[in-house]
């Protein structure tokens, strides 16, 4: 009865069991190509197909007690399989091609690797088919367009503010909102052309009697009728890019009220897309743990921390939440730790079983916060530096 430790091998071709470079038993999986595929990607997945039984069964029968295996997602499968035998990972190359072709399983070495490329294109194709099936993806290229959006009406507002300035400089003092600036100058244009009435409907009847005033006694320059066009074009460029991305938010909070309703429920749609798409989708969310999500977006502060060992980051982009920006600064990265938990269990909820638990999920953050909002009311201490003791007498003489 052989003790010796034995090679199980699940390859694109079939099941086979490796011993001294040479296979003892061999299973192979059938010609058809969809099956080939089917079955080897079920291992690949941890699932333990026919042809992996029989060869263990084989195995088990002829006394092997350790086996090595590849690949190791059937590690587990195995184990649970036949427990009386040892299994682990197969740590070293075995020349599969030169066995196959000398036990006649395959033609020559150009053909084996033929048919193992045609197994795993059709496996990598079927694999970027279900990647792009589940909604998450769009997610995470809404979020970049969204992204891109915020910039680009930063920019057309700045650009206009900039140019508009030197015709009425007071105004950017008197309207603070982008979208409120961007309004005045589209419809309204030169500040001869202004109306209390007209005014009053974009900011205001208080804030438009203000305007009026100050463009009376405006110290900007006139605009020709030519450039007074052009930085109206300016401006209907802003809000018509304004207006895509509310679009665009309508659409990241349709998909993750689909998609992920219990990261929607804790971290609010628009966060929690911007979540998933740094993580790079929503099952790496799933599958990092709460303090890794506390501190996506503050890569640099923590790697400054690591290098440092100072100003350790309490929160990244959860910052925008306004569970954490609204709160006490001393509260905020206890806060930050708690939507973190919430995110990192609602992320596992919405990947691995779709359930939507977000009402539960709210109201024990709600609770939780609660309960870290009434422990910590004040904020703690500062420690106070030790104070350097003063020189003595006889010191002070000497010096």
């Amino acid at each position: 009865m052989s003790y010796k430790p034995v090679c199980l091998i699940v390859n694109p071709l079939g099941v086979l069991a490796v011993a001294d470079g040479d296979i003892r038993e061999f299973r192979p999986f059938p010609e058809n190509l969809d099956e080939r595929c089917s079955r080897f990607s079920r291992v690949l997945k941890g699932e333990l197909v026919p042809e992996v039984r029989e060869v263990l069964s084989k195995l088990a029968a002829d006394g092997h007690r350790e086996v090595m295996v590849s690949p190791s997602t059937i590690l587990e499968a195995l184990s649970r399989e036949a427990g009386g035998v040892k299994f682990s990972e197969l740590d070293h190359a075995v020349n599969l091609e030169e066995i196959f072709v000398e036990r006649g399983y395959a033609p020559s070495v150009e053909e084996y690797r033929l048919e193992v490329k045609k197994v795993l294109d059709r496996i990598v194709a079927e694999e970027l088919k279900e990647a792009v099936a589940r909604r998450d993806m769009m997610i995470v290229h809404a979020v970049h367009v969204l992204e891109d959006l915020d910039k680009q009406v930063n920019m057309f507002y700045t650009r206009c503010r900039e140019w508009y300035g030197l015709h009425f400089p007071e105004l950017a003092d008197l309207v603070d909102d982008l979208e409120d600036y961007m309004r005045i100058v589209a419809e309204l244009g030169s500040r001869k052309n202004f109306d209390e009435e007209k005014l009053a409907k974009i900011v205001g009847s208080k804030k438009a009697e203000e305007i009026m005033k100050k463009a009376e006694s405006s110290v900007g320059a006139d605009l020709s009728p030519e450039d007074e066009e052009q930085v109206r074009g300016i401006a209907r460029e802003g809000l018509r890019l304004i207006k895509l991305r509310r679009e665009q938010e309508r659409y990241i909070e349709e998909l993750m009220s689909a998609e992920a309703p219990n990261i929607s429920a804790t971290a609010g749609p628009i966060l929690g897309a911007k979540l998933i798409s740094m993580a790079g989708g929503l099952e790496k969310l799933a599958r990092l743990p709460a303090s890794t999500i506390q501190v996506l977006g503050a890569e640099k502060a923590l790697f400054r921390f690591f290098r440092t060992g100072r100003g350790a980051p309490k929160h990244g982009i959860l910052f925008q939440s306004p569970l954490v920006h609204g709160s006490p600064k001393h509260l905020r990265g206890k806060i930050a730790r708690a939507l973190a938990a919430a995110i990192a269990i609602a992320a596992k909820i919405d990947y691995f079983t779709r359930v939507d638990r977000g009402a539960e999920l709210r109201e024990k953050l709600e609770k939780r916060l609660q309960e870290i909002r009434e422990k910590c009311k004040k904020p703690p201490a500062r420690r106070k530096p030790p104070r350097k003791p003063k020189p003595s007498r006889k010191r002070r003489q000497r010096r």
